[in-house]
């Protein structure tokens, strides 16, 4: 799935295929730029759903905040707020960041005061591929050790999957990625054991346990 900054709306992807097309020489330069930021290699990279702003993670332990608004100044910020791989870093709706890593926790982060998380969440197991509800701001956590967990974005659990061999991974889970437009199928997840699942998550009811 392609996601497409605004304005000229050129894709990441777009920016990384690109080679040889002299009339878009500007954009072969950002993807030089982000192809060289980091130390080692890129594990993830999100587009904001409504500013010129991309956010990528690495196995350097820093996710990068990539400015591209004013066309005439494109800045880029480095936050080194893990101590492991950053698996991941994804944009809400709003003006918040929320990385994962290998170091065992998820941390939000308040894109107008980026100097420290506003919330931090300590897990018992690395912490893989992210996504977060766009509606209710819920985070999906897939963890090394077969677990998915669902916390808010103040860092409150609200559930754990089930992880039996009928029900769960009987592997790592790899990724989370919610589907806001069924409810009865609203979150999937993936894994090392080779399948997908789709889950019928009860967010209100969620919510009102909290």
């Amino acid at each position: 799935m392609r996601k497409w900054l605004k304005r000229e709306r050129p894709s990441v992807e777009e920016w990384f295929d690109i080679t040889y097309d002299i009339s878009k020489m500007e954009r072969i330069t950002y993807a030089i730029r982000l192809q060289k930021s980091h130390d080692q290699e890129l594990t993830h990279c999100c587009t904001h759903p409504t500013q010129r702003l991309v956010v990528t993670a690495s196995r350097d332990t820093t996710f990068r905040l990539w400015d591209f608004r004013d066309p005439s100044i494109h800045s880029v910020n480095v936050f080194q707020g893990h101590t492991d791989t950053v698996t991941s870093a994804v944009f809400t709706v709003g003006d918040n960041v929320v990385s994962g890593s290998d170091d065992r926790t998820v941390k939000v982060w308040d894109l107008k005061n980026m100097r420290s998380p506003i919330t931090t969440i300590r897990t018992d197991s690395a912490v893989n591929r992210i996504s977060v509800s766009a509606n209710q701001r819920i985070i999906a956590l897939p963890h090394d050790n077969r677990q998915v967990r669902l916390f808010d974005m103040s860092g409150v659990r609200l559930a754990r999957l089930p992880r039996s061999n009928r029900m769960g991974h009987r592997r790592m889970v790899c990724c989370t990625a919610w589907n806001e437009e069924n409810q009865a199928c609203n979150l999937f997840t993936c894994g090392f054991d080779r399948q997908a699942i789709g889950w019928n998550i009860n967010i209100p009811a969620l919510l009102q346990e909290k």
